[in-house]
């Protein structure tokens, strides 16, 4: 009876609750599903109804009566992060058509406990079909590694209701399919999973054959690791659930196994990374942590399997945030050590954590899901897997350079011993056990030939064909080189050996053998078979095949030039990375633009000339040497097309163009996608004149001095806060700029100069930084190049060594004012008039503004360093750019014939956009309005 009561009871309560919730207003219903002939997986959660069951008791006769206490979803897949609660959803499926049409829903949500979905049949009853990883394989709907379920929707609208349960990370990606899409789709997937686990396998039994072969522990643990890698990733997607119900071995994989294997992968990454990057003697103060974490990770076992899955899960996102911040420590801690597998270790790490970043934030409900979510921890793992193998490669060849020392040194002691029994066995140890023939009267292989040597060529006809005909005809030598080895094989069997002796280099040691379409690189070793009057009776020819040993030494050489890319990039720095990359690729940008026109006209190759001038002066002052040297060649180029005023090959130039830009974006792509030089993702991009406009704005406030005092502090703090953003002070730029000319004096075999520098401390604006800087580097390189004579001239003219350089900045009534100069050789007035256009009247001060014109020179010959004739022309078109001028203002002769004229550059700015800092961060605008 208390039962009853009881029952009686939560029915009238029930009730009670779906009047006053039918009652309340409501937030809307979510839009029916319609569905099309080819349904590609459209994710449903923006036409679900979502209803929490905290009890998680209540049924589906319950819910039909809280209709109105469902919320639309507002996300394409509802994430609940870590949370406990049942999850109940409605949501309804229109079929447009006057035929049934069958579908199938997915839940791709593998951790999922417990699914039922109900849907509404024809006799208005309800159907239920259930799946999850609490309840057997066997039992879903659909035998596939996620829950799916199938259904036939007769015309009209279908109402299904659906409950959701996982103890621990909870969210709901319901998918729609029609039948041949689904297991389309499904099959990609598949494939793509398995080339993954393919992968993992392979890796872990090569390592399983190094571990014993070389009985090294590392080896044993790396397997270990790869393998509880791949054991859950197979069951995180599902795969490792189908694959036991497939075999019979389990119906169902529960959820805390997901946890444990975490924690599983945790500690075995910990135990191989002690071992690989040797921590009991490079960190020997990590070894207690790294046996904490261990512990944590079995302790957190514990508490999964008998106390909390939920309580397991948050303790194992601890520990495992702690592991990977361990082991990325140890692995920067061993590499600054220059222990050169540490940098693989550490870039292998670091694309892991990239993935599982990304999934871990899905589970706990601070990313949406989405396909990186999905994949990026299994991919991660999988770039892991491969730069980790190369790091174990790398370690055994660190370790395999101490036996070959040790070898050479055992070597030496033994050669005095073998020496006299070297000649016997010398050509039998020197063909084993590679393809071995031997050729005799006639240029005939013998038929008595190695066993590999139809493998290696390819074909068992080998026996008495002509050496010519089965080996150089089919080989990638010259005419000219396969008859010269043909004549010297002929002429020396059945003759003396001396003819063999004098012969020997016409005959090839390698060569590319080509057969079907297939080439092989083969190693020749060539000797002679002797009777006893020294005649030839056969040339001995050892075959070696050393395809995959030539294809990894291209691959060494090209790792080597990106590996020497990355350490050009790292030694300057991210500062002048940035900048560098920032205005260099606007010069690439215009190049492209020019050199794709359909003509090119003087003009444009004077702007071609310029931007490859001026790039390759910022790449060579920075030491990138390989496009220092690209754009060195295209500048030399340009320079030819200009002099002889000849019509430029635009088909050359495209070429060149094309060589330049794949050598600029791989310095690119290291310094963004290898050093990781790039906007930070937690900055906003504001347009700087944006800025400029809010700080003349700040500025009128802080002089109404009817405001209050706390406000003027305020307004005056922010205000020197955002200058500091987009302006920076010509004393730091031009110390930046004067620190160069050190390195391009070192480049031309000269003294370092000696640097005079007087600036007033005045902030300019990104794009007049930019200009100094491009057009600095011309001033730096004609002056250390052409104006400062080398020592030993120097010395004979009474000068010190060393040059002098001097610069200095100023501000006047709104223009900034630069002077640069040096205490070279000076201008060769006479020598510039016969080169330039100027008349025999022109003055001097006409004479010395010829260097502005593109393309004039006194110098003989294009250099790495200085170009021809770009210098002072390319300084006018920067300053001018900005509205800016540049002059000569000429001083007394330097010699007693009056040759040589003293001069100094003269640089003017608008300083309309320039801040000058008064004291301290106290900075204003001379270009302020009143």
């Amino acid at each position: 009876m208390l039962n009853v009561a009881l029952r009686y009871s939560q029915q009238i309560f029930l009730l009670w609750l779906g009047i006053i919730t039918f009652c309340m207003p409501r937030a809307g219903a979510a839009v029916p599903y319609t569905i099309t002939e080819k349904e590609n997986g459209r994710m449903l959660g923006l036409h679900l109804e979502i209803l929490e069951d905290p009890s998680g008791r209540l049924q589906l006769s319950d819910i039909l009566l809280m209709d109105a206490a469902f919320q639309p979803s507002r996300d394409p897949v509802p994430n609940w992060g870590l949370h406990r609660a049942v999850q109940w959803v409605k949501f309804s499926v229109h079929n447009p058509f006057d035929h049934p049409v069958p579908i199938l829903l997915e839940n791709t949500f593998t951790f999922v406990d417990q699914f039922q979905i109900y849907h509404r049949n024809a006799s208005h009853g309800w159907d239920m079909k259930q799946a999850g990883d609490q309840l057997p394989f066997s039992t879903r709907d659909v035998q596939s590694r996620q829950p799916v379920f199938r259904f036939t929707l007769e015309p009209g609208t279908h109402i299904f209701y659906a409950r959701s349960f996982a103890d621990g990370s909870h969210q709901l990606p319901l998918q729609l399919w029609t039948h041949d899409e689904f297991f389309s789709h499904n099959a990609l997937e598949y494939s793509y999973i398995g080339i993954l686990i393919g992968f993992h396998v392979v890796i872990c039994l090569y390592n399983l054959f190094l571990f014993f072969s070389l009985r090294d522990k590392t080896f044993l643990y790396y397997v270990i690791y790869v393998a509880s890698n791949v054991i859950y990733q197979s069951t995180g997607l599902g795969v490792m659930q189908h694959a036991l119900s497939n075999l019979g071995l389990a119906q169902h994989v529960p959820n805390p196994f997901m946890v444990i294997s975490v924690d599983w992968i945790a500690m075995t990454g910990l135990l191989f990374s002690y071992y690989f990057l040797n921590i009991e003697e490079r960190l020997p103060g990590f070894r207690r942590i790294y046996l904490a974490i261990c512990g944590l990770d079995v302790l957190n076992m514990l508490i999964t399997t008998f106390v909390s899955v939920w309580l397991g899960t948050a303790i194992c996102l601890l520990t495992a945030s702690l592991a990977t911040s361990t082991l990325m420590t140890s692995g920067l801690l061993v590499a600054r050590q220059r222990y050169l597998p540490g940098y693989f270790y550490l870039a292998g790490w670091g694309c892991y954590l990239l993935g599982v970043t990304g999934t871990v934030m899905n589970l706990v409900g601070l990313a949406s899901t989405s396909e990186f979510t999905r994949w990026g921890q299994f991919t991660g793992g999988a770039v892991e897997i491969a730069i980790l193998s190369l790091a174990l490669g790398a370690r055994i060849n660190a370790k395999r350079r101490q036996a070959m020392q040790m070898i050479k040194q055992l070597n030496h002691e033994l050669e005095d011993k073998v020496a006299e029994r070297t000649a016997e066995i010398h050509s039998l140890l020197l063909h084993i056990p590679q393809g071995i023939l031997s050729i005799g009267r006639e240029g005939r292989i013998s038929p008595n030939f190695s066993a590999q040597l139809p493998a290696i060529l390819g074909h068992e006809s080998i026996a008495n064909q002509s050496f010519r005909t089965i080996i150089l005809e089919r080989s990638t030598l010259s005419a000219d080189a396969r008859d010269q080895a043909w004549q010297t094989i002929l002429a020396s069997v059945g003759e003396h050996s001396l003819n063999f002796d004098l012969n020997i280099d016409k005959l090839p040691a390698q060569l590319t053998y080509t057969l079907d379409g297939m080439d092989k690189e083969l190693r020749l070793t060539w000797n002679r078979e002797l009777n006893a009057n020294d005649e030839i009776k056969h040339i001995l020819v050892t075959l070696l095949d050393v395809t995959s040993e030539v294809v990894a030494q291209h691959e060494v050489e090209r790792q080597n030039q990106e590996f020497e890319i990355i350490k050009q990039l790292v030694e300057i720095g991210s500062r002048k990375s940035i900048q560098f990359f920032s205005s260099g690729d606007q010069l690439i940008e215009e190049n492209h633009r020019l050199v794709h026109a359909p003509s090119l006209n003087p003009d444009a190759i004077r702007i071609l000339f310029v931007n490859t001038h001026t790039l390759k002066g910022a790449a060579r002052v920075l030491q990138l040497q390989e496009l220092a040297n690209a754009l060195h060649l295209v500048e030399t180029y340009y320079s030819q097309v200009l002099k002889d005023q000849q019509p430029i090959d635009q088909a050359r130039a495209l070429q060149e163009f094309a060589h330049v830009q794949a050598v600029y974006q791989r310095y690119f792509r290291a310094h963004r996608d290898i050093l990781g030089r790039r906007d930070d993702l937690k900055k906003v991009v504001v347009d700087r004149e944006i800025l400029q406009e809010n700080i003349k704005l700040l500025g009128h406030l802080e002089g109404i001095e009817a405001l209050p005092h706390e406000l003027h502090g305020l307004i005056h703090t922010r205000r020197s806060e955002l200058t500091h953003l987009i302006f920076r002070s010509i004393p730091s730029i031009l110390d930046d700029i004067m620190q160069q000319a050190g390195k391009i004096a070192k480049d031309l075999g000269r003294e370092p100069p000696i640097i005079h520098m007087e600036a007033d401390d005045i902030l300019v604006s990104y794009s007049q930084e930019l200009a100094l800087k491009n057009a600095f580097i011309h001033l730096l390189r004609n002056a250390l190049d052409h104006g400062i004579e080398p020592a030993p001239l120097r010395l004979a003219k009474g000068k010190p060594a060393q040059g002098t350089l001097k610069v200095a900045a100023r501000e006047a009534e709104g223009t900034i004012y630069i002077r640069f100069e040096d205490d070279g050789r000076g201008l060769a007035l006479e020598r510039i008039r016969r080169l330039s256009q100027a008349g025999p009247d022109a003055s001097p001060e006409a004479i010395a503004a010829s260097i502005f014109e593109t393309g004039f020179s006194t110098t003989e010959s294009v250099t790495m360093m200085s170009g021809r004739g770009i210098g002072l022309g390319a300084v006018q078109q920067f300053m001018a750019a900005e509205q800016g001028t540049v002059r000569i203002e000429l001083g007394p002769p330097l010699d007693e014939k009056g040759e040589f004229r003293a001069f100094s550059i003269h640089i003017t700015l608008p300083a309309r956009h320039a801040m000058r800092c008064r004291s301290g961060s106290n900075c204003s605008s001379p270009a302020d309005p009143a």
